[in-house]
């Protein structure tokens, strides 16, 4: 039986929102999903990790990476904005902005 008097731990966790398990997605969209929400911001819900390194994170591969993406923004879930070096013109990695699914 665990100890009721024990605190609960803080700072070493993130809270997805309940309803996401509403939207039926597969575990590898799943996993994308809650490691761009454990990265992003919590007043914006925004992050910018490569894509390498959300595939290192996530253990998969940037292809694999790159479905479920694509999947969270087709379900409206993420917005990407896609981000350039002004002078350079090179590209950076993606913007990506958690829509709020919950309230």
């Amino acid at each position: 039986m665990a100890n009721s008097s024990k605190k609960f731990p803080s700072g070493n966790f993130f809270i997805i929102p309940n309803c996401i398990y509403d939207e039926k997605l597969e575990a590898r969209d799943f996993a994308v999903y809650c490691y761009l929400f454990y990265r992003a911001d919590k007043k914006k819900f925004n992050c910018y990790p490569s894509r390498s390194t959300i595939a290192k994170n996530c253990c998969m591969t940037e292809p694999t990476v790159d479905k479920a993406i694509k999947i969270l923004e087709e379900k409206c879930l993420i917005n990407i904005t896609h981000r350039f070096d002004p002078f350079t013109g090179n590209r950076l990695s993606h913007l990506y902005t958690i829509n709020k699914i919950w309230e």
